[in-house]
């Protein structure tokens, strides 16, 4: 997919680690939009509460370090950035589930696509093998 974008052949695994950031990107970039005061968030009293924003932003941070330090060789995040994207492809139903439909629909598609995109990558047979390598 991204050989079409950018020109060059990219490793399913290497794809899944930019997808990995993206994701992380996001989720700080979500989370401090609305827990900093703004006069961008409008429907402040829709959202969930700001507990919830420093949440998405800290996971957000975690999703980066971990993909980092994996990217520097040390395996075990290998299984964390995996149990990490699926937790959140859980959690996304679950986030708009009280929620009002604009947010409810914004926040699965955001922060929804990433994380899939990020496990059809990761799951790849050649993904694998270049893990075990």
């Amino acid at each position: 997919m991204l050989k079409h974008l950018i020109g060059l052949e990219i490793s399913p695994l290497r794809s899944a680690l930019i997808f990995s950031y993206i994701g992380g990107l996001l989720l700080i970039v979500i989370g401090l939009s609305f827990a900093l005061p703004s006069t961008w968030v409008i429907f402040r009293d829709d959202f969930p509460g700001v507990e919830f924003c420093w949440a998405l932003a800290s996971v957000g941070i975690l999703r980066i370090l971990f993909t980092y330090l994996f990217a520097r060789g040390i395996k075990k995040f290998y299984y964390l950035i995996i149990l990490g994207s699926i937790i959140k492809v859980i959690e996304l139903p679950l986030a708009g589930f009280n929620e009002s439909a604009g947010f409810a629909i914004w926040y699965l598609i955001l922060t929804g696509i990433p994380e899939i995109l990020l496990l059809i990558n990761i799951f790849n047979p050649k993904a694998r093998e270049e893990f075990k390598s």
